[in-house]
């Protein structure tokens, strides 16, 4: 998404005609989006998405995303940074180690195991190195205007501040991974939404600065999550807050932070479950030996998560005319634009997921959408909000699949679909549908913290709304994704397990051709390269005084213009996620 003024020229250039005739049929309820959505979604919609699909240099946005414009109005925001210190000894009296105490990366790595398919080879995966987390408290400040400065505190006061501005200490602790397709975006970005939700649900949200690709592979955001969540637990030494009992924490996120706060979810109950098994381990935190508690959280509130790396389901691409976000190219083409070149992409050695390795992308700790029905038993209370968006059949599918993990009578699910919405329109009150889902997710985050007892007997119904209408209509949990009755405009195939493994495991082979076949190019072109470079010099040695000499490497260039153009294929430019 390039937002400078260079790159918006580009987005409207040669569309101001189109988008001016539309917006008019839009206007006058004749526009084929006219039955479903209201003129201002409708008008969103269409001047938006040049603006998300037009790339720009993966570093500069993220420098722009990450800029601070100062904090006013009705939120507290209180910085903190979690430290790295792993001082905790694992050595036995006998001199051995203790193997039931685990490093962070140790822990990832053991579920990254039992997760995985063991039929596929090896997984070779480099594991972070822990850094400093830094994170913000947000709290909705009382009695002041739109416009109130903040006040000049320091951040523990800050800390205290909002705490003392609470309605009531019963709410929830909202722990909440922010959008931006794992490679954009920051906490700055989504203090609308986190202040929101402290509002409306009575609590207050710890925001994670998480490491963002492609600089920081898988599982790096992940082990940052994980830090945070144990900061929450067991806080270290000169936390503002104090420990936080896990019944009262609620997971959350939107786009690519849902997708991370669900595998975040799967991470830790997997670790737990693990001990259950009599395998009693503990996590090495701030110099504590950490338990992962049999119930890790209270619940986990889903706002539009991309849940598939792959966007491998037909709603990727069916939606595309109600959606902000831009369909996947086909797989036989080279689109353009792509992302321009920089310092952080395309990486080195080429990859064609920003996020992971090809062979990565349907582990279920990067996409949870490929965890089966079993790896969701015994999770807390899950709530899906999405709308007529590319990633409706993943959002579908996943609440299924998690509503499927236990007998009857033992998981909630709440699912929130509404028709004719965009991607992430819960987080902007510009009609009624974006406000009503709103506090649909905040209310969700509060009651499985006040009144967990309403979710202890499992519903079988969702729900799909009318964005324009408001009508609502009920949809069995068990049929999401396998019919194409109620929530879903166009005729679709069945997406049962089975279809949607097939899927997954198709997207994950050609990427993993893919990034065997640029690896092998950029190998070759190295040794050329490092070849002509030595007799280079060769040459350079034999002509005294004579430095003009060079030789061109437009074959690494060319190789390089393809590694970055070729992630478009998946639509990973501008995806906004």
């Amino acid at each position: 998404m390039d937002i400078s003024p260079q790159g918006l020229v580009r987005a409207f250039a040669y569309r101001v005609p189109a988008l001016t005739v539309n917006t008019c049929l839009a206007a006058l309820g004749l526009s084929r989006n006219s039955s479903d959505q209201d003129f201002l979604t409708e008008l969103i919609t269409l001047w938006a998405r040049p603006v998300l699909r037009t790339p720009a240099a993966l570093l500069k946005s993220q420098q722009a995303f990450n800029y601070d414009y100062g904090v006013w109005g009705r939120m507290w925001i209180s910085k903190w940074t979690i430290p790295v210190e792993d001082s905790l000894g694992r050595k036995t009296t006998d001199g051995g180690v203790d193997e039931h105490i685990l490093t962070l990366q140790e822990a990832i790595a053991s579920a990254i195991i039992e997760l995985g398919d063991q039929d596929l080879r090896p997984i070779d995966l480099t594991m972070p190195v822990l850094d400093p987390v830094q994170t913000e408290w947000t709290g909705y400040r009382r009695n002041v205007s739109h416009v109130a400065m903040r006040p000049s505190l320091s951040e523990r006061d800050m800390y205290a501040a909002m705490m003392a501005d609470l309605p009531d200490t019963c709410g929830p602790t909202i722990l909440y991974f922010h959008g931006g397709a794992h490679c954009l975006m920051d906490p700055t970005t989504h203090r609308w939404t986190t202040s929101a939700l402290a509002q409306k649900s009575g609590g207050r949200v710890l925001s994670v600065r998480y490491r963002l690709a492609p600089q920081h592979v898988f599982p790096a955001a992940l082990l940052d999550a994980l830090a945070a969540y144990l900061a929450l637990i067991a806080p270290p030494l000169g936390a503002f807050h104090e420990a936080v009992p896990p019944e009262k924490i609620v997971l959350a996120g939107d786009s690519s932070g849902g997708g991370l706060a669900s595998s975040l979810l799967l991470l830790l109950q997997t670790l737990s479950r693990r001990q259950g098994e009599g395998k009693k381990r503990r996590i090495v935190f701030q110099g504590q030996a950490v338990t992962i508690p049999d119930l890790v959280c209270a619940g986990l509130a889903l706002s539009s998560p991309w849940l598939d790396i792959t966007r491998c389901l037909p709603s990727t691409t069916a939606n595309a005319r109600w959606d902000i976000i831009a369909p996947p190219p086909p797989r036989n083409q080279n689109p353009t634009p792509a992302f321009p070149t920089d310092a952080i992409w395309p990486a080195s050695p080429p990859r064609v997921e920003t996020y992971c390795t090809a062979r990565m992308c349907i582990h279920p700790l990067v996409s949870p959408l490929a965890a089966q029905p079993r790896h969701w038993r015994g999770v807390p209370p899950v709530y899906v909000c999405v709308g007529w968006e590319g990633m409706q059949d993943e959002a579908e599918v996943f609440a299924r699949r998690v509503f499927q993990s236990a007998d009857p009578g033992n998981q909630a699910v709440v699912f929130d679909g509404w028709e004719g919405m965009p991607h992430c329109f819960a987080m902007f009150a510009w009609n009624g549908a974006g406000r009503k889902a709103m506090q649909n997710w905040a209310g969700f985050c509060r009651e499985v913290v006040v009144d967990p007892t309403r979710f202890r007997k499992r519903g079988q119904m969702g729900t799909w709304t009318n964005g324009k209408t408001g009508v609502v209509k009920e949809v069995s949990l068990g049929e999401l994704g396998v019919s194409s009755g109620v929530g879903c405009w166009y005729e679709r195939e069945r997406l049962d397990d089975r279809t949607v493994d097939a899927k997954l495991q198709d997207g994950q082979r050609w990427r993993v051709e893919l990034d065997d076949e640029m690896v092998r190019q950029w190998q070759a072109e190295r040794k050329g390269a490092s070849h002509n470079d030595t007799v280079e010099s060769l040459k350079t040695s034999m002509i005294p005084g004579d430095t003009s000499v060079s030789l061109p490497y437009a074959g690494v260039g060319s190789l390089l213009y393809r590694c970055f153009t070729w992630p478009t294929r998946l639509g990973i430019a501008g995806t906004g996620n």
